[in-house]
């Protein structure tokens, strides 16, 4: 929850970003009617601002730097966009501003980006006193735990706080709690709500930073270990800085700051424009839902999403209102165990529901969740915990994105393929994950649904 609140402040202050830098220059050249009529610069303004800060991210440094590298950060990205547009001016023929004008509108943004940023930050340390920080549990013996405690008490931007440590060894009483033993680590970050996990174990015992890992994996916390662990094997592991302590991220998202930016803007962008323009539809189908059989018109099923955590995914309803509970009498096994839910001509579905699933479009509602943060249009899509409870550990990977409504398993076989072999082409996505592999498979998607071919 605490990490997705904080992409949620770094995305709002992207936003206010552009808003002020806009603002900043309406105000500077209101008194130039051939500027004020402009339209393009406003548009070539916004783009490289965009762009720019999504590279330098000075949004997430806000959050995770000391107040002067945040500040730096901003003033380099400022700097290099306005280089940017001056460049920009000068190859345009036809749009010219002025020197005094031009440095005004750098000192000016400057100065507005600079009050945003600081009211930010302002709210993330009062959260942070109401008790919002990140609850951290080190993994190991009390020295180390309290070192990193001491540490991020000097560091109190960072939000963490450290509530406790976890050690076989019975150590002398501290400050420092000790929370439990090694095999008790995950009801520890149950009962305690922890939201990062920081092993400090000796390599000697790699084998089992691994093995704790992996039982973490259900868990929706944050796994690091510090770098005495540089060797452990995980794909795409990244070392991090967190208040400048280094770590070594165990399950760090597969989507760096940019990728994460781009793709949440391009989901508020596109899934607001097709509400609005999918919404006499919805409404007709709801309409349809309602003649049909008794029963609520949006279905809510709780569902798995990025990083094992657990929202409630929205669909129009498809089935008889007692088909959650008759889930047994559909669901089989493979020749391997492996449980499918998903059969054809399923007693439970009603006549329009199966018309909404051939067609896609009992998932319209999902366009809501995408619009507040718990799904992506395009990810691998969100499991069910009866299914996800029954996954190997190298299955949980697939949580490292956020799920999406449609994702590379749709477009290449959708419900034909049996449910244990989507893990393969969800980790398929994520390796190979872009912007235009996004675009792809939407487009991919479009045609497969308007083809009819395994939805059921």
């Amino acid at each position: 929850m605490l990490e997705r609140l904080r992409t949620r402040l770094i995305g709002s202050v992207l936003a206010w970003d552009l808003i002020a830098t806009l603002l900043c220059l309406a105000l500077v050249v209101r008194n130039d009617p051939t500027l004020t009529r402009q339209w393009p610069l406003y548009g070539g303004v916004a783009v490289i601002w965009t762009l720019v800060f999504i590279v330098l991210a000075p949004q997430r440094a806000l959050f995770t730097r000391t107040l002067l590298e945040a500040f730096t950060r901003l003033f380099l990205a400022v700097l290099l966009a306005a280089t940017s547009f001056a460049g920009l001016l000068y190859l345009v023929n036809g749009v010219a501003i002025d020197r005094g004008t031009f440095t005004w509108f750098v000192i000016l943004n400057l100065v507005v980006l600079g009050v945003i940023h600081l009211g930010f930050r302002t709210f993330a340390r009062w959260r942070q006193q109401r008790g919002n920080g990140r609850r951290v549990l080190v993994v190991g013996e009390v020295n180390a735990a309290i070192r990193l405690a001491d540490e991020f008490v000097r560091r109190p931007w960072t939000g963490v706080q450290v509530v406790g440590y976890a050690s076989d060894e019975r150590d002398a009483p501290t400050s420092l709690p000790r929370l439990g033993g090694l095999h008790d680590l995950v009801t520890l970050v149950r009962r305690c709500q922890i939201d990062e996990v920081i092993f400090a174990l000796p390599p000697s015992r790699y084998d089992q930073v691994v093995e704790l890992s992996l039982q973490l994996l259900k868990e929706p916390v944050m796994i690091h270990t510090v770098p005495t662990a540089l060797d452990l094997a995980f794909a795409r592991t990244p070392v991090d800085s967190v208040g400048g302590i280094p770590l070594v991220s165990l399950r760090e998202s597969a989507l760096t700051d940019s990728q994460r930016v781009v793709k949440r803007l391009f989901d508020i962008v596109v899934s607001l424009l097709l509400i609005v323009l999918l919404s006499p539809l919805m409404l007709l189908i709801a309409l349809l839902i309602k003649l049909e059989s008794p029963g609520p018109i949006i279905f809510r099923q709780e569902r798995i999403g990025e990083h094992g955590r657990r929202f409630q995914m929205l669909k129009f309803r498809s089935m008889y209102v007692d088909a959650d509970r008759r889930w047994r009498e559909v669901a089989q096994r493979d020749e391997h165990g492996r449980l499918i839910h998903k059969m054809k001509d399923d007693p439970r579905i009603t006549r329009i529901g199966r018309k909404l699933r051939r067609t896609s479009l009992d998932e319209l509602p999902q366009l809501f969740n995408v619009l507040r943060g718990e799904m992506s249009l395009v990810g691998p899509r969100p499991e069910m915990p009866y299914i996800a409870a029954e996954y190997e550990p190298w299955q949980w990977q697939r949580f490292r994105v956020p799920p999406g409504m449609t994702g590379w398993w749709q477009v290449n076989g959708r419900s034909d393929k049996p449910m244990h072999l989507h893990t393969e082409d969800d980790l398929y996505y994520i390796q190979n994950y872009s912007f235009w592999l996004d675009l792809r498979i939407l487009l991919k998607t479009v045609i497969v649904v308007w083809q009819g071919h395994g939805a059921y």
